[in-house]
């Protein structure tokens, strides 16, 4: 669990994931959950960052997916599943996107295609706690982190 006081706080913490990201040997699947305005796209921002990526994140909200070349060779894909099917994901390659040890593929409102996700993944859920603040409960089933979060 983490306590945010602020979207710099969520961000951050997106950034050390990020950065850890870079060093990780296996696929990276993040399921992301929570209301609205939770701070799920703030948190893929700090990842986006922590990976080295230059472009403006913003939510796939209408497009389903961004893709996005971090450093090292990793891409970070951004899903936003709010408007589609399970089913529509795996027509677009989802499968093999998430079993690529080069990608880190981080899923807003991952719970709607939780049958379609590996098991080894992180899971992270967003609560509001104020108007600014947010905890972040978080099951990490990849292992990437270790020690607090």
């Amino acid at each position: 669990m983490f306590l945010s006081k602020c979207p710099s706080d969520t961000k951050r913490k997106g950034e050390e994931i990020g950065k850890k990201a870079l060093q990780w040997e296996a696929p990276l699947v993040i399921s992301l959950a929570g209301n609205l305005g939770g701070g799920k796209t703030t948190f893929v921002q700090g990842i986006a960052k922590g990976m080295g990526v230059k472009e403006d994140i913003t939510s796939p909200t209408f497009v389903i997916y961004k893709r996005y070349k971090g450093e090292r060779g990793k891409t970070l894909y951004h899903f936003d599943t709010y408007r589609v099917e399970e089913k529509d994901l795996l027509e677009l390659g989802l499968e093999k996107i998430v079993k690529n040890k080069e990608n880190v593929v981080v899923v807003e409102w991952g719970k709607k295609i939780k049958n379609a996700l590996p098991k080894e993944r992180m899971e992270i859920e967003f609560s509001f706690l104020g108007s600014r603040e947010r905890e972040l409960i978080v099951k990490d089933r990849s292992g990437i982190i270790t020690g607090s979060f």
